[in-house]
């Protein structure tokens, strides 16, 4: 191995070493309250050692969610895998998305708060966000059997299916902000949260069934 390349590998174990503390800060502590002096004292680091890697706090946000992304499209990808038309496995894939908030709660909430990131305080070109979207995230996955429904007459030929599966990502998204935030009310009410999945998930996919 040349030096170069151990230099970068170095790097890497460095990055993901930071990452590694940026979590436990930002589960324990909350991605508000959380400071890159905390980051930094648990990766036993200057803060300055801390900018080298990382552009601000948000850009550490970011590296987070990016994880919570990958892990989300393994989670999801089993759901493809497991075959079937594409209305089958979009369903599969939305319950993969709710066993993922049950199981992995402070990584989705890593992704959710991303609107919370501000655009200048992050290394991210224009092409780096749509490889995030379309490559690490779910919604690649997403459009790749849209397109498959279309194929099968199963989804409207008439809508675009990017639009399609944008729409469901932010659908299955904010069902699951909405039940996270009034698990309690849900309950007063006597309206079980599955039951709620599955009617929006219906609603869904009637609106897209051709």
């Amino acid at each position: 191995m040349g030096i170069a390349e151990r230099k970068e590998r170095e790097k890497q174990q460095r990055k993901e070493e930071i990452i590694n503390a940026a979590e436990k800060v930002f589960f324990s502590k909350g991605f508000g309250l959380a400071t890159m002096d905390d980051i930094a004292e648990e990766a036993e680091l200057s803060k300055g050692t801390l900018y080298l890697y990382f552009k601000s706090k948000d850009d550490l946000h970011l590296a987070v969610a990016r994880r919570g992304m990958l892990l989300l499209r393994e989670q999801t990808n089993t759901a493809i895998e497991k075959g079937g038309n594409a209305l089958e496995i979009l369903e599969r894939m939305g319950w993969a998305c709710v066993k993922f908030s049950q199981s992995n709660a402070n990584h989705l909430l890593a992704i959710m708060t991303l609107d919370e990131v501000h655009d200048d305080s992050i290394s991210l070109s224009a092409s780096d966000v749509q490889n995030m979207i379309y490559s690490e995230s779910t919604v690649g996955s997403v459009l790749q059997v849209v397109r498959q429904g279309v194929e099968e007459g199963l989804i409207r030929p008439d809508l675009n299916p990017v639009l399609i599966a944008h729409t469901i990502w932010m659908s299955v998204f904010s069902v699951l902000r909405f039940v996270g935030v009034k698990s309690n009310l849900l309950g007063i009410l006597e309206i079980d949260q599955e039951t709620v999945y599955a009617s929006h998930f219906e609603m869904v996919f009637n609106g897209i069934r051709k």
